[in-house]
């Protein structure tokens, strides 16, 4: 009889593990596949506004000014990011993760093709600009709420050992978005000459967003809600209080941290995705398909070799090391970096963002499961997507059109981006420095329910 019981013991945990490795695996894809999605138009928007959108919606002004208007409306979409974080969080702390994802998919896929069938300035003038600009400012609403919504839907889901490994699917697709987009368009660049590009080329990797939407959205309706909202339904949790309110209330001072850690990422990502494009073509005088493979390169070999194993160290030896290697790895590497770059050759054009992007994998990958947890469950999605697009308008948004400024103030010279970078590491650093580690130990209560206060003492 005891060994009868013993089986069927051994079996029942044989399927619930079967069943749990199964659930994780779609959580998993649903969130690097929807992640991916979402930064796919976001980044493809920045690639092509370096690239071209300057001659075909700013084609009254010179090239520079053009440049830089162009970038602008690159920067607009990143306003709408802190006010689409606080409805997504809240449609999320309020409704469910799973809700407010579909939401912001269905959002961004629908200003993404709207921008691949839209008239340029030759056909309806000024108001090709203005259309465009909304369109951003959608994608950017749209934007805003993603990231939290997946990295809550996935770190809720994983058990407490493997939060960061789950987290870090989250930000794989941020990765895989920005080598889709590159791969996207320098293919594009490769095959038609610059007057078919111009003329048609650029709008076909807008439409293909309509494809991948609808992949993204028939994953993601095949998950389920998370055990931790599916909680806080039964008690009552998620209609208490004003999300948004009760975070600033309770948990301001760590949406300030998560702003300042957040800045050095969020820098790097821009300025080596969109930046250095212009940067490179410009002032360097490389070919716009050198560039864009050193980027493409770079961002699949980070991707593949170093990504989920930066993911999975947050789980053993915690996420604020990982984090501090990061931003550390920053401050050491922005004068090497542009070093390296400005010498226009292609090996050493990868070297210099590989250097700067290995920085920005290592706070990235951790981001997942660190700025959910040292969140309550309440607020969760609000808070970290309030800390998140915040710095995104701070530091991101604005980082190509500061580095291009700065580029003219050192005369076409690069040391001040490089001061810029690292004064931007060095806030990121002290910030990390007073967060509370938030990985939990084998002996502590889950995340969910521990002390409010993260702030380091």
């Amino acid at each position: 009889m005891g060994s009868n019981s013993t089986t069927d013991d051994a079996a029942h945990r044989s399927t619930e593990d079967a069943a749990r490795r199964k659930r994780m695996s779609r959580v998993a894809i649903a969130s690097s596949v929807g992640t991916t999605i979402e930064w796919y138009d976001f980044f493809l928007y920045g690639t092509m506004a370096a690239l071209v959108f300057s001659q075909l919606f700013f084609t009254k002004l010179d090239s520079a000014t053009g440049t830089i208007a162009s970038l602008a409306t690159f920067a607009a979409g990143f306003l709408a990011r802190p006010i689409g974080g606080i409805a997504f969080g809240y449609f999320g702390d309020r409704v469910g993760r799973k809700a407010s994802l579909i939401a912001s998919l269905t959002l961004m896929g629908v200003s993404t093709f709207l921008i691949g069938i839209m008239p340029t300035y030759t056909s309806i003038g000024v108001l090709a600009p203005v259309l465009l600009s909304v369109l951003r400012l959608l994608q950017g609403f749209a934007l805003g709420g993603e990231w939290a919504g997946a990295a809550a839907l996935a770190t809720e889901h994983a058990d407490d050992r493997r939060r960061g490994f789950y987290g870090g699917w989250v930000q794989i697709g941020s990765s895989a978005g920005s080598v889709l987009a590159t791969a996207t368009v320098l293919l594009l660049t490769t095959v038609l000459d610059q007057e078919s590009f111009l003329a048609w080329g650029w709008r076909l990797p807008f439409l293909f967003s309509a494809v991948l939407v609808v992949v993204g959205m028939f994953i993601r309706l095949k998950v389920e809600e998370t055990p931790v909202f599916q909680q806080m339904q039964r008690e009552g949790r998620n209609k208490r209080r004003v999300p948004l309110a009760a975070v600033l209330q309770r948990q301001w001072r760590t949406v300030l941290l998560v702003i300042g850690m957040h800045l050095a990422n969020t820098t790097i990502a821009y300025l080596t995705g969109v930046f250095l494009l212009a940067y490179g073509t410009t002032q360097i005088g490389m070919e716009s398909s050198t560039v864009l493979l050193a980027k493409f390169t770079s961002g699949l070999l980070l991707m593949i070799l170093v990504s989920m194993p930066a993911a999975a160290l947050g789980d053993r030896i915690g996420r604020r090391p990982v984090y501090l290697a990061g931003t550390i790895g920053l401050i050491v590497t922005a004068f090497p970096a542009f070093w390296l770059f400005d010498t226009g050759s292609f090996p050493l054009a990868l070297l210099a963002i590989l250097l700067l992007g290995l920085a920005n994998v290592l706070m990235y990958q951790t981001q997942g499961a660190f700025f959910t947890e040292i969140f309550d469950p309440e607020v969760r999605c609000t808070g970290a997507a309030l800390g998140v697009q915040v710095a995104t308008v701070i530091g991101g948004g604005t980082a190509p059109i500061i580095a291009t400024w700065l580029i003219g103030f050192g005369e076409g010279n690069s040391w001040p981006v490089a001061v810029y970078l690292i004064f931007i590491g060095l806030v990121s650093t002290v910030c990390t420095l007073l967060v509370k580690e938030s990985r939990p130990v084998p002996s502590a209560q889950p995340t969910e329910t521990i002390a409010k206060d993260t702030v380091a003492p």
